[in-house]
């Protein structure tokens, strides 16, 4: 008998490590901000300066990506000119953001919202086939060891530096790409 059922144990671990119940898509913004805010070095921008900005920010991007994940994409195509739009536009946005952050930001984000699921994210499952990997350091040592790598998080060309990596992974795998970056991170030591 399983005294306590997956359901317990998913809201728990959520609650755990988003602290949320509810409001699931904030969560998963302001979790993923957390895993590039430690790059973001912001000089003569007050405390309160750079909350206003976050916050701007984070319901912008909410917007967006709601908006995305429930379109209709019907290739890898439309949903990497959707993306660029949604990254370009959040660099715009916080202009202090280097395209490597606005990746990870909008990346992590959907990764979050997928872990989330469906019954609390709806339509997060419809394009997930064509969801980005998000690029960092452990990315770029694990799943791109032959590649010279510039930090992650100073990554200002969209189309030639972020793409490529997008590029060469598909190349390289048979996997869908966000699985298969699930998969290497639970993996990985």
């Amino acid at each position: 008998m399983n005294l306590i059922s997956l359901e317990i144990k998913e809201n728990f671990l959520i609650r755990l490590y988003f602290g949320v119940v509810t409001d699931f898509y904030f969560a998963g913004v302001k979790r993923a901000y957390l895993d590039f805010s430690r790059t973001l070095h912001l000089k003569n921008e007050t405390k309160l300066q750079r909350e206003i900005t976050r916050k701007e920010t984070e319901y912008y991007l909410v917007k967006k990506l709601k908006e995305f994940i429930s379109k209709d994409l019907s290739n890898q195509n439309e949903f990497d000119t959707e993306h660029r739009k949604i990254v370009l536009g959040l660099k715009n946005k916080w202009k202090k953001l280097s395209i490597g952050q606005s990746q990870k930001w909008v990346n992590m984000t959907l990764k979050y919202w997928l872990l989330f699921g469906n019954k609390r994210i709806p339509s997060i499952e419809k394009n997930a086939i064509y969801f980005h990997i998000p690029i960092d350091s452990i990315i770029q040592k694990s799943m791109f060891p032959n590649m010279k790598h510039n930090a992650w998080s100073k990554m200002k060309d969209y189309d030639l530096v972020y793409m490529e990596y997008q590029k060469k992974f598909r190349t390289n795998s048979n996997e869908i790409p966000i699985l298969a970056e699930f998969n290497m991170f639970n993996e990985s030591k």
